[in-house]
């Protein structure tokens, strides 16, 4: 949804934009008074709309977009295999290899968490066993990177903007140039460490074995540490699939 939040939100700062200015002056603008350097004062009017609506604009469409045309299909396991119901969870579960078979394209949300868990790793030998090779990978941390780049030059705008109305100071491009660099000195450190996460995933690829992945049953002996039932292994079950999917190469 992100490419159709960036184009909505540049032709609504433009048609708003538009709207107040002087030719038009559809939108209202407030006075403010503004103290130069020099201790000159001049009243000016001050052009607040395209701060406020892009960013509402952007998040709008970014989380809705997908409701707003034709709307695209999406199983995402760990909301539509049934969490607590273990008989839906099994049939769920025996289900996935035919999920995986009519979809089109296979997003694995990854953390360095990823290739330890037993029924990731089933789901990514069962796109293999398919023949298909769409596979998108998209580290969760992106996504703390991205927000956190936002967030900071909406509240850059929000903080000059309050300041200039409150204050009537008018702030050069070397202020601006700083607050600037306060936000990409904190978007640099989460996105540094998104990148030494991200270095992990060749060594992952590289060194990964199906019997060092873990999941709840084996994690918990066997015993559901609620009910303190005894619960079948997953293991059993992905091996056997495996190696009726894979003897044959070996």
């Amino acid at each position: 949804n992100m490419p159709a939040a960036a184009v909505m939100s540049w032709l609504v700062a433009v048609l708003v934009f538009l709207l107040q200015t002087d030719a038009v002056s559809a939108l209202p603008r407030p006075l403010i008074v503004v103290v130069l350097h020099g201790g000159e004062v001049q009243v000016q009017t001050c052009g607040y709309w395209v701060m406020l609506v892009c960013p509402m604009v952007f998040l709008f469409v970014g989380l809705f977009w997908q409701s707003l045309h034709k709307p695209r299909m999406v199983f995402v396991d760990k909301f539509c295999i049934h969490q607590t119901d273990e008989g839906l969870k099994k049939e769920g579960i025996r289900g996935i290899a035919g999920f995986l078979k009519h979809s089109d394209r296979l997003v694995v949300l990854w953390t360095s968490s990823y290739f330890e868990r037993l029924w990731c790793s089933y789901e990514l030998a069962s796109w293999i066993h398919l023949d298909k090779s769409d596979i998108y990978f998209v580290p969760v941390s992106l996504a703390a990177v991205a927000g956190l780049m936002t967030c900071g030059i909406f509240s850059q705008h929000a903080l000059l903007f309050l300041l200039e109305a409150s204050l009537g100071y008018q702030f050069d491009l070397k202020s601006i140039l700083l607050l600037g660099c306060v936000n990409m000195f904190l978007v640099t450190i989460s996105a540094r460490s998104h990148s030494k996460e991200l270095a992990q995933l060749p060594s992952q690829i590289s060194k990964f074995a199906v019997q060092r992945t873990r999941c709840f049953c084996c994690d918990n002996g066997h015993v559901h540490p609620v009910s303190q039932q005894a619960i079948p292994c997953d293991r059993k079950l992905v091996y056997r699939a495996l190696e009726g999917w894979f003897t044959s190469l070996g």
